[in-house]
């Protein structure tokens, strides 16, 4: 029987807190996410009924409105039930941590290696230049204002190791916790995160060039990978909700789990890899719905008997990366989609094998797995954030994944081995740039209008249309727009043009004026 129990409460009626930093709520604000009921925090009186009981509180979610707690006792969980405002009592889940990599093959740096145009990447190069990340940089966008997260099981020798050094000195670790631990020192337990880390944050010229050397880190272990046990979803949920609440922008988690056990019940299966089954994956997707690029490994499993992908990467609005060789050919190893209930991923791929990473003796090395490709990615998804932001204010994380995802060569035709395969980050900022451009010519008018108004068009690639709108009809529709009534006050048109899949805008008529949503 299980001895670690998520209890449930039923409302927060006696909270009117929110658990955001001012940071974090600034973020909001700019990004148009509203405050809600996930942010607030739990009543503090419940919290306080369930610590008078003989048990241990683990952690604290306001998103589930839960506690988890450790109690062997079946009779205290029926004392907690008598109470009205707990809603139920179910076990956490234990999981089975995936592989995290392989190899220990040392890295030959060769003179050949050593091509770049503006950074000596030395070894690192291939990697970031197949993902059109040399463009990006070139641009002089390196990562910088953007604060991503990075979830794993330790980073021994990020303190000390040389190939951080620009990190300290320029202040850009800016926060570690340990939530295995429940203390701050995050340089114990693995040094799988320290070569994750090095992959975006590192920098040793003429060696290794992380994707996004200029970005602000946190630290954050949870996962104890010494255990011999299975791993509680506790810790990657916590850590989730915290990330939220101090204004990450990306959370980048080289962790993933597959089989499920929750001591009483059989072992769940790749059923459950659905994207709604468990607390990981519901996390991870709550995490996504306040403004945070949710970036996983989709996991080392398309060996193994398990195969497919795993928690969190399973979720809908979680950017799974698989790997594959410098050559862009599928690792064997990459676990593979789709979800259960059909949805493609891996989303994307990356470099996983014989990846440039940092090793422990102030060197560099090879290592192949998921663990690498998905931080490269993530690097790379705060330089083109960055870059969007200087055109695009209000750029969210989802417009960002779904930038990647259509600059992927694969993005027409997906599979379920590579996603929608390999996406060029620099073609796809360019594509961005274009579209800021449509947006600026189209212009609906007149505004306050009577009876009828003008939708005015005219691009470089197309020509200038003009069609008047009475009674919610779209006069003489040329072929090249799709206009949807979706109501009697609001239409949506959809602009194909050459590049890109479709230039979509709503317009909202109400009481005779008219707003405009690109």
């Amino acid at each position: 029987q299980s001895d670690t129990w998520w209890v449930y409460f039923t409302d927060k009626n006696c909270n009117t807190s929110i658990s955001l930093s001012k940071s974090a709520i600034d973020k909001r604000l700019k990004k148009k996410i509203p405050i809600d009921f996930y942010d607030y925090a739990i009543c503090q009186s419940y919290i306080d009924t369930v610590s008078h009981y003989d048990v241990i509180i683990r952690r604290h979610s306001r998103w589930l409105n839960a506690v988890s707690i450790k109690t062997n006792s079946s009779e205290v969980l029926d004392l907690l039930l008598s109470h009205k405002f707990i809603k139920k009592i179910k076990p956490v889940l234990k999981l089975k941590p995936e592989t995290k990599y392989f190899s220990n093959e040392l890295l030959d740096v060769s003179p050949s290696l050593r091509l770049s145009s503006s950074l000596l990447y030395g070894a690192s190069f291939n990697q970031i230049d197949m993902l059109g990340g040399v463009g990006l940089h070139n641009e002089g966008y390196l990562g910088n204002g953007i604060n991503i997260a990075v979830f794993d099981a330790g980073f021994i020798g990020v303190e000390s190791l040389p190939i951080f050094d620009n990190l300290w000195l320029n202040n850009q670790i800016i926060d570690t916790y340990d939530f295995v631990d429940n203390d701050s020192d995050v340089f114990v337990g693995s040094v799988h995160g320290t070569m994750v880390l090095s992959t975006m944050g590192g920098y040793m010229a003429d060696s290794l060039i992380g994707t996004a050397p200029e970005a602000n880190y946190m630290l954050f272990r949870t996962e104890d990978s010494a255990s011999e046990t299975l791993i509680e979803e506790d810790y990657w949920a916590a850590a989730a909700e915290y990330a939220d609440s101090v204004g990450v922008d990306i959370i980048n988690s080289s962790l993933g789990y597959t089989i499920l056990y929750d001591d009483t019940l059989n072992s769940h299966s790749y059923m459950d890899m659905d994207g709604n089954s468990t607390i990981i994956t519901k996390a991870a997707d709550l995490a996504a719905s306040r403004g945070i690029l949710v970036v996983n490994s989709a996991g080392n499993s398309g060996n193994s008997n398990w195969y497919y992908i795993g928690a969190p990467a399973d979720g809908d609005s979680v950017l799974a990366v698989g790997a594959v060789n410098a050559m862009g050919q599928i690792a064997s190893f990459s676990s593979r989609g789709p979800t259960y209930d059909g949805r493609i991923k891996p989303n994307i791929c990356a470099q996983g094998v014989l990846s440039t990473v940092a090793d422990q003796d102030s060197t560099i090395r090879y290592a192949n797995g998921t663990s690498f490709s998905a931080p490269i990615i993530a690097g790379l998804s705060a330089c083109l954030w960055q870059g969007l932001l200087t055109q695009i204010p209000d750029v969210s994380n989802m417009d960002v994944l779904q930038m990647i995802q259509e600059s992927a060569h694969l993005f027409e035709n997906p599979n379920d081995s590579m996603g929608y395969g390999i996406p060029n980050f620099y073609l796809g900022f360019l594509n961005a740039l274009e579209l800021t451009h449509l947006i600026d010519t189209v212009q609906v008018y007149p505004n306050p209008y009577t009876d009828y108004f003008v939708i005015d068009y005219l691009t470089d690639l197309n020509p200038e249309f003009q069609k008047r709108v009475k009674g919610g009809t779209l006069l003489e529709l040329p072929e090249t727009i799709v206009w949807m009534e979706i109501s009697d006050v609001v239409y949506q048109y959809m602009i194909n043009h050459p590049g890109r899949l479709y230039y979509p805008s709503v317009v909202l008529i109400l009481d005779g004026l008219l707003e405009v949503y690109g």
